[in-house]
């Protein structure tokens, strides 16, 4: 499925504005489980994810870690409440929600929702940030039997 980047980023930007955020990044763990950054919605997304790629931590890499949602209402607070080192190299990013995605009891990645402006992430969104996540996982695994098909296009 040669598409599959322009389909994974429409699906940020779509997750994106239906969560009512700035913009969506995606982190997936590669063959030695080290989270790699493989698309956003906008330059932004790409350079939080690149800042905790090349940091070796951020709210992506707590999530991936805890195994559970990790949100920060400034990303350059001071740690524990926010991880400075990241924000440096991440502006102009200031919240992230990041969801980790699993699929089949196993952690595959890392979904990152993140806003320009400091914010309150509060249940609702926690909420909605889940079921997005649940829906990625889903993306992903129709992408990844999309290249593995190689039956012609239109028929099963």
């Amino acid at each position: 499925m040669a598409q599959a980047p322009v389909v994974l980023e429409n699906v940020l930007v779509g997750m994106a504005d239906l969560f009512g955020v700035d913009g969506a990044a995606l982190m997936l763990l590669d063959g030695q489980d080290r989270l790699r950054a493989v698309g956003a919605s906008d330059d932004d997304g790409i350079a939080l994810e690149s800042a905790q790629e090349s940091v070796g931590d951020g709210p992506a890499i707590a999530s991936a870690v805890r195994g559970d949602l990790v949100a920060i209402n400034d990303l350059h607070a001071a740690t524990p409440l926010g991880f400075p080192h990241v924000a440096a190299h991440a502006m102009p990013v200031r919240a992230v929600m990041s969801v980790p995605l699993v699929e089949d009891a196993e952690l595959i990645g890392v979904l990152d929702f993140y806003a320009r402006i400091g914010r309150e992430w509060g249940p609702a969104a926690v909420q909605t940030g889940s079921c997005l996540g649940e829906l990625m996982v889903i993306v992903l695994r129709v992408l990844a039997e999309g290249r593995t098909d190689s039956s012609p296009s239109g028929q099963v």
